[in-house]
């Protein structure tokens, strides 16, 4: 006579709450992100921001856009932040660097992050040529240190942790 058992070796967070997780996470490094430009890099100016992140696909057009243009700038800057959320969520697990120390691997996240941006994407749209200044990279490296890559690395972690005892 077979015996079966009842008992699940599953996980008991549902794979739907584990993508609400680094949706919600890259939402928040999206908005810490946002956020962060417009106050220290555009004297508060939202639109601007915006605009300027609409013109890699609009070009110089961009800044003489409406709302319209703005939203987009918004949809496209998001979508980078839950690209790069995304990004670290899969490549954690399998560097063990990432997992030691929070602020070694958002140094050197954000340090990712930024190269990616400035010296990749960047190169490859319509925005008009860089012209890099210390100071403009230093403080862009920082808000993409601080702001982005420190919170995903915490979320991540916790992310994982809590599969670990679950």
């Amino acid at each position: 006579m077979e015996t079966y058992t009842t008992q699940h070796n599953y996980s008991k967070e549902k794979p739907s709450e584990g993508f609400l997780k680094i949706f919600f996470l890259g939402l928040i490094a999206g908005t810490l992100d946002g956020l962060a430009a417009i106050f220290l890099s555009a004297n508060g100016n939202a639109t601007i921001v915006f605009k300027y992140i609409s013109s890699a696909v609009l070009g110089p057009e961009a800044f003489r856009g409406g709302m319209g243009t703005v939203v987009l700038g918004i949809g496209f800057h998001y979508f980078n932040a839950f690209a790069f959320t995304i990004f670290y969520f899969f490549i954690y697990p399998h560097l063990p660097l990432l997992r030691k120390n929070i602020v070694l691997s958002s140094l050197l996240y954000g340090s990712f992050v930024w190269a990616v941006m400035n010296l990749c994407v960047v190169p490859l749209t319509r925005i008009s040529a860089q012209h890099y200044t210390l100071n403009g990279i230093v403080k862009s490296w920082a808000i993409l240190v601080f702001f982005v890559a420190l919170p995903i690395a915490i979320g991540v972690k916790e992310i994982y942790r809590a599969k670990k005892t679950s």
